[in-house]
């Protein structure tokens, strides 16, 4: 029975680890659909602490370790999808709905690694139960297609009973110990990111939701201030933890970010745009989903040379999405080959024996992000300066990126955006292929 519950536990646990950045996203930005300052904050509150949480917590003094975090983290988790059921009938609970699981959805899946690591280094990993693990996963789909409000609140019903099925999984914890010296300290560069990520998230978001180029300026803006500021901070505050990565490393982890926005980010728009709101989930989420379970079976048939075989597989799935009508096969491809480099990179930064075993992931996630987000911020700047090239308004950008029914100015648009948008990523990953996989002269 105690093996039969740990299980459940993992399983949960599982489920919640590889869904909670997008079923959340999908269900708040359906609730955001009225386009109202008060209808689009859980879904924004939600996005931008997804994005910036990392920062905050690395940036306040905190006794956390990776196993109370995750601990929190699950609290955090529990009481969102808690608030997100009575927020059926109090609106506003949403919007601490969305803060809560924007957090856990934050700090869940860096902790959770981290403790996987520490189990699995010493043979106490629990493994999950297959038909379990696909029953959840199907019963939280299918929640998805009632007709709203009874969407949302199965949803988050069903996702609060996984999160409470998740503590069972950490019982078995109670021995993990960190040194006093590897915790967390005060680092005002990590502030700074997190406050200026914070609020050119936000702006960015309110700005499409709200159709509103005034918050879109300001994010501009403010993105330019950013880069001349974190140049400068970067040459004067050198992060001794980031300086024991090695270049390549580093490099591949921005990387792994961007190309993991490109996919949640750009592809969802894309499929939005081209195919309407209704194939959302067809042409996207599906494959998506499906291709980070799929990583995990892909990863160990790689060998030696994951890295090599993770970034053609991704380069492959680039070259579809752009260049032929099997989008959604694109899609698929590049999660699952994303999957797997990101779980080699997982394992490079595990072995890291100069950075603190504790926060070896923190790291991870810490240039991870900001790879993300740069990209976030260059890609939506490529979008407007394509549809101001048209002779367009920036509000007929957020118009068009925001149509529940595909039009042949928004299928036009996406094509140009499509092009753009997938070959920036394909020369950034040839970039790095150049430097540090060509052959060495001897």
């Amino acid at each position: 029975m105690k093996t039969q519950l740990n299980q459940i536990g993992k399983s949960a646990l599982s489920i919640i680890n590889s869904t909670i950045i997008v079923l959340p996203f999908m269900i708040f930005i359906q609730i955001a659909n009225q386009h109202t300052f008060i209808s689009v904050l859980p879904f924004v509150l939600f996005y931008t602490f997804r994005m910036t949480g990392i920062f905050l917590i690395r940036g306040i003094k905190t006794s956390f370790n990776s196993y109370t975090l995750l601990h929190f983290s699950l609290y955090c988790g529990s009481l969102g999808c808690l608030l997100g059921v009575l927020g059926t009938l109090y609106f506003p609970l949403y919007i601490i709905s969305g803060i809560l699981l924007g957090l856990s959805a934050a700090w869940l899946p860096m902790s959770n690694t981290s403790v996987t690591y520490f189990l699995k280094k010493n043979n106490r990993l629990t493994k999950t139960h297959l038909p379990l693990l696909l029953g959840m996963f199907l019963l939280i789909g299918c929640s998805l297609f009632f007709p709203a409000p009874f969407k949302y609140l199965g949803f988050f019903l069903l996702y609060g009973i996984l999160y409470l099925f998740s503590f069972r999984n950490l019982s078995q914890l109670t021995d993990y110990e960190v040194d006093i010296h590897d915790l967390e300290g005060i680092s005002y560069k990590y502030l700074v990111l997190f406050f200026s990520f914070f609020s050119l998230i936000f702006f960015l978001r309110a700005s499409r939701l709200l159709f509103n180029h005034v918050e879109f300026d300001y994010f501009i803006y403010g993105f330019f201030f950013l880069i001349i500021l974190y140049t400068i901070a970067t040459s004067i505050f050198k992060d001794k933890i980031h300086r024991k990565i090695s270049a390549d490393l580093t490099y591949l982890t921005y990387i792994n970010g961007a190309v993991g926005n490109y996919l949640f980010l750009f592809c969802s728009l894309y499929a939005a745009g081209y195919y309407g709101h209704k194939q959302l989930f067809l042409q996207f989420y599906l494959p998506y989903v499906f291709g980070i379970i799929l990583a995990a079976k892909i990863r160990p048939l790689l060998g030696h040379y994951a890295k090599q075989y993770a970034l053609l597989g991704i380069l492959f799935g680039l070259i579809t999405i752009v260049f032929t009508p099997f989008f959604p096969i694109g899609v698929l491809l590049t999660s699952t080959f994303k999957g797997a480099l990101n779980a080699w990179i997982t394992a490079q930064y595990e072995e890291i024996e100069t950075v603190s075993e504790d926060k070896r992931i923190w790291v991870k996630y810490s240039l991870q992000n900001i790879g993300s987000i740069l990209h976030q911020f260059l890609l939506m700047l490529l979008g407007s300066f394509i549809i101001l090239d048209k002779g367009l308004s920036l509000k007929s950008f957020f118009v068009i990126t925001s149509t529940p029914v595909q039009t042949l100015k928004s299928m036009q648009l996406m094509t140009s955006w499509n092009v753009i948008a997938t070959s920036l990523i394909i020369l950034i990953i040839l970039i790095y292929g150049f430097v540090y996989l060509r052959p060495r002269k001897r």
